[in-house]
């Protein structure tokens, strides 16, 4: 995998790319991918993150071997050169490396299933804060699993049930569960129905689609491989925060909560959604960029 500088001969990286044909130092095999990662448009440190999944190390591994001056043999070479393809032309980090980090977890993910943010974390925190002792929640369109899992697993002493209507993702969220927190309620349906047949919840908790279908994207990634039923939602990009309010109110018991992930100018139009079909006192939490992004609400 790693040779000693020492023991191996110099090679040098072309000044376009990396060379697949002889060991190459890790500094230079960095420097280099992180060079035509950045003229690509991709920011971050998704070089050494590759890096390390192709030598199956951690960064704490790969930041020692650079400070020594190894060399990486060409077969893992082509391995990264492999991957860096993959995310120059902007498939998502997390596919290419099959897992994403979320809260205390890390998700199996790829193709399907909508790829985890941090800023969904906030869901999570908002949902224990109303979950009662003992109490229910449900996650209406889990995607992979995170916010339920994370709820699970940081309350075990909650009833969780997650609902996915998408099959491609469903096998991602059973993965996840299986592995995760096999004592999930796990529903392959979509959430109207599934809620309409659901009483007595104790938070209602959901990042549901919200984007306008005319809008596009910011990120190349979200456009090109996120699933479009889990991007798009009306023509406001609220259609489906309208039908959650209203099966919502139905499904979750009085006093009992309702919590919605949304976009950063959408936390008006939610709260007076949420206010229309009659839960009370709805108030929207900013992210940690200080974006409005989780509307909550109670139920009358």
């Amino acid at each position: 995998m790693v040779r000693s500088s020492a023991a191996s001969p110099s090679s040098h990286a072309p000044t376009g790319g990396v060379s697949p044909q002889a060991p190459i130092a890790v500094g230079e095999l960095l420097r280099s991918a992180a060079t035509r990662l950045e003229h690509s448009g991709v920011a971050g440190p998704d070089a050494r993150l590759l890096l390390a999944h192709a030598l199956q190390c951690t960064l704490g591994r790969l930041r020692m071997l650079e400070a020594l001056g190894e060399t990486v043999d060409a077969e893992h070479v082509r391995r990264f050169t492999d991957m860096l393809a993959r995310r120059l032309a902007r498939e998502p980090l997390q596919h290419i490396t099959g897992s994403a980090a979320f809260r205390n977890i890390e998700l199996d993910v790829g193709p399907g299933a909508f790829v985890p943010r941090p800023e969904t974390e906030l869901l999570v925190d908002l949902a224990i804060e109303r979950l009662p002792t003992g109490g229910s929640v449900l996650d209406a369109g889990t995607g992979s699993g995170a916010i339920a899992i994370s709820i699970a697993t940081e309350r075990p002493d909650a009833s969780v049930v997650a609902i996915e209507g998408s099959p491609a993702a469903f096998v991602w969220a059973k993965r996840n569960a299986r592995r995760l927190a096999p004592d999930i309620k796990l529903v392959h349906d979509m959430f109207e129905h599934a809620l309409a047949n659901t009483k007595g919840l104790d938070v209602l908790v959901s990042n549901p689609p919200y984007v306008p279908h005319a809008a596009i994207p910011r990120d190349v990634e979200v456009f090109l491989h996120d699933p479009k039923q889990a991007l798009y939602s009306g023509p406001d990009g609220l259609d489906a925060v309208r039908s959650l309010a209203v099966v919502g109110a139905s499904a979750v018991r009085s006093g009992g909560s309702i919590l919605l992930e949304h976009g950063e100018h959408q936390g008006g139009q939610v709260r007076e959604i949420l206010s229309d079909a009659g839960w009370r006192a709805p108030v929207t939490s900013k992210d940690l960029t200080g974006r409005d992004r989780a509307t909550a609400a109670r139920r009358s």
